[in-house]
């Protein structure tokens, strides 16, 4: 029996060292590579510890958790989360999010489970401190990693922003942030060379967070240390070390200072670092898009106070209280870019605060209770300053697995230390007992069943999606289209992502008059009818409305997009890519009044926007009121411009004169792309001037030597007089 337990405990221990190497999975198989592979392996590896350390709680009571105000937090706080979904908007979407984010409650459900396991099973300091060093290990490893990416060798995602195998910039700020804090805390405990060793560590991540580029992380860093180093200052009973804090604040201040004196200058403002800071005010466009937000999320909050709108469902909030401002930076947000109002919309005022309780009892405990936790001054200090970081962090951006699982990890070891470090005695004698082996078995075969329903389908929705685009790309439409059915009918909470690409992919195939007519109608006929179970799944989510609109109106149905588009409407009266859909489709219905009239409402929404006001000025063309045009266009670089779309109006009105003037717009721009001389070409032969039409169609030859064969051809059938 022994024997028995003690490889289950390996197995956990194994389980929960493996964990802090999960950063470095990027699987390139699955939709969302940088999030799908990371979550999946997070989720398996707890289940399996997870039925492993119940398992090992029926013999042995030692390994239960130890009970705190933190653990009474995190459940409170997760029950809360499961609440607002319940009664959220879609607790489907609540419960599993997307491939994008994949932090449902499901995702919640694993942390809290996670959290069990290490309370249960981290008794001592050193298996602590091993932990630490392990995950400290893991973040060096990706450290140098980004910073090989500085030379080119790996790819950077996000400009000059470094961000590992994180995938965003953002992300690998704040895991930095915490590393750096934890090498600190060991820095503090370590003697003679290992002190050095920590100490390379925080220079390493420090320069890794700096060319991160993220402001709200190396703000809460700031903060975070600031507040640490001055408890340290106040409390440490060393005179030594108080002065040695002192020096440090002091440093930072002047620093800072220092940065505000030269912020105008060139060396600010030619680093791509220094100038994101230098550039952080009220009017900035970021600054002014997140204030807007934080508005709407506000709004969202006052209808639904208590519970919110759901987990994961602060879409619904972003585009009913949208802002039309926001369309010229990012017209779709899923995410407030600050955790408070993200809790404070989608799991209401109990979300929020049973959320900022996890930061108080965390701290209460590091700081209050500092002498029972038997933690030293500067443990208290360091470990209370990273849980500060981390909510200065959070006033800016978004949560992500990495980082949940990190502030998860301290919050447990907050909890070890809640009742002090005691001493772990030895349990009596196991003996077999057939009672307690038959509910191992059962919670075995829970356990299996929970890894196939929660990740199995998922995952290989996730890798259909990927294989048949790869699939369209080599040509293979048909077998494009048979991969697209076999990722929708695992009937995971994939499938929307799959139904949402299989709508691009059937525009394409709608569009190609090379493949088989029958084909075309077959693949659009099925992608209806999935996209109308999406609608059916998510009835107020207007993204989900707009996917079926556009694909109606690319099969010409266009009485079906009309109804739904000004469904839609209802919902997000303030949307301007819904008119833009919406008067569309009037217009290639040939309504062209109501076009007008539906784009010059998008228009009248944000008159700043240029390109509403050319879809307006457009719909104007169509609908016979050239002169509306005109008056809309004088003074925003007028009629005559390189845009196809003026083209098309025009060609649709048979107005020659402005689609010549467009065409030579277009040929002054782009004088090597000789079907702009073929298209002015048949305009000169449509009016009749058959010399100029002759005259473009030779520059078209010398634009391009392999078209003087057929050009020649054209050039002697119109000197005959007929009209190639």
């Amino acid at each position: 029996m022994h024997k028995s337990l003690n490889a289950i405990k390996y197995f956990i221990y194994a389980g929960i060292f493996v964990i802090p190497f999960l950063v470095f999975v990027v699987s390139g198989s699955m939709f969302f590579p940088f999030i799908t592979g990371k979550n999946f392996s997070f989720r398996i590896i707890v289940e399996v510890m997870t039925a492993l350390w119940l398992s090992l709680t029926l013999f042995d009571a030692r390994y239960k958790p130890r009970k705190s105000w933190v653990l009474a937090m995190l459940a409170i706080f997760v029950g809360v989360v499961a609440l607002s979904s319940i009664f959220g908007e879609n607790f489907y979407r609540s419960f599993w999010s997307n491939y994008e984010r994949m932090e449902g409650l499901v995702t919640y459900l694993h942390l809290v489970a996670y959290f069990l396991v290490l309370s249960g099973m981290m008794k001592t300091e050193k298996v602590w401190t091993r932990l630490f060093n392990t995950t400290l290990f893991a973040s060096v490893i990706m450290s140098f990693y980004a910073l090989i990416q500085l030379y080119g060798n790996f790819q950077i995602h996000q400009g000059d922003r470094i961000d590992a195998t994180l995938g965003n910039a953002s992300y690998l700020a704040i895991y930095t942030v915490f590393h750096i804090f934890l090498a600190m805390a060991l820095f503090y405990r370590a003697k003679d060379f290992k002190k050095w060793i920590y100490l390379f560590i925080i220079a390493l991540e420090s320069f890794v967070l700096y060319r991160t580029a993220t402001r709200g992380a190396i703000l809460g860093i700031i903060g975070g240390l600031l507040i640490s180093w001055l408890m340290i200052a106040i409390a440490s009973p060393n005179k030594k070390s108080k002065l040695k804090h002192i020096y440090l604040l002091i440093g930072v201040a002047v620093v800072v200072i220092g940065f505000m004196f030269i912020k105008t200058t060139s060396f600010v403002k030619n680093s791509p670092v220094l100038n994101r800071f230098a550039t952080i005010s009220l009017t900035e466009n970021t600054t002014e898009s997140r204030l807007t937000i934080w508005k709407m999320s506000w709004d969202g909050f006052k209808e639904k106070p208590l519970f919110g709108w759901g987990q994961e469902n602060f879409n619904l909030v972003f585009n009913k209280y949208y802002e039309p401002i926001l369309y010229k930076q990012e017209p779709w947000f899923d995410r407030a870019h600050n955790v408070f109002f993200d809790r404070l919309t989608t799991n209401g005022l109990f979300g929020l605060l049973s959320y900022v309780g996890l930061f108080g009892v965390a701290l209460y405990y590091l700081w209050s209770k500092r002498k029972k936790t038997g933690l030293s001054v500067e443990d208290s200090a360091i470990f209370g300053g990273v849980f500060l970081a981390y909510f200065f962090n959070n006033l800016f951006v978004f949560d992500n697995l990495s980082s949940l699982i990190l502030f998860v990890t301290i919050l447990a070891y907050v909890n070890f230390r809640a009742k002090g470090l005691g001493v772990i005695t030895q349990n009596e004698e196991i003996k077999a007992d057939y009672g307690r082996a038959i509910y191992a078995v059962i919670i075995g075969a829970v356990a299996i069943f929970v890894i196939y329903v929660v990740n199995i389908p998922g995952i290989l929705t996730s890798k259909n999606i990927i294989n048949a685009f790869k699939t369209y790309s080599t040509g293979d439409a048909k077998g494009a289209f048979d991969i697209f059915q076999k990722a929708i009918s695992y009937d995971s909470f994939g499938s929307m992502e799959a139904r949402e690409h299989l709508s691009s992919f059937a525009i394409q195939v709608y569009s190609s008059p090379n493949l088989d007519q029958t084909f075309r109608d077959k693949v659009m006929a099925y992608t209806i009818s999935e996209l109308k179970k999406q609608n059916e799944q998510y009835p107020n989510d207007i993204r989900e409305m707009i996917f079926l609109a556009t694909v109606y109106n690319k099969a010409q149905k266009y009485d079906e997009a009309i109804s739904l588009l000004n469904k839609a409407i209802e919902i997000a009266p303030k949307k301007q890519q819904l008119y833009f859909e919406l008067g569309t489709s009037y217009l290639n219905k040939g309504d062209y009044e109501n076009g007008m009239v539906t784009l010059k409402k998008s228009f009248d929404l944000d008159q700043t926007f240029e390109d509403a006001r050319k879809i307006y000025a457009i719909s104007a063309i169509f609908a016979g009121k050239e002169s509306l045009a005109e008056e809309l266009m004088k003074d925003h670089g007028s009629l005559i411009q390189d845009d196809e779309r003026f083209l098309k109006a025009y060609a649709q009105k048979n107005n020659f004169e402005k689609i010549t003037a467009i065409l030579k717009v277009f040929i002054e721009k782009n004088p090597t792309n000789i079907q702009y001389r073929l298209n002015l070409a048949a305009v000169y032969l449509q009016k009749g001037q058959r010399s100029k039409s002759v005259e473009q169609l030779e520059k078209a030859i010398e634009a391009s030597p392999s078209f003087k064969k057929q050009g020649e051809e054209y050039i002697s059938k119109i000197k005959a007089g007929l009209n190639p």
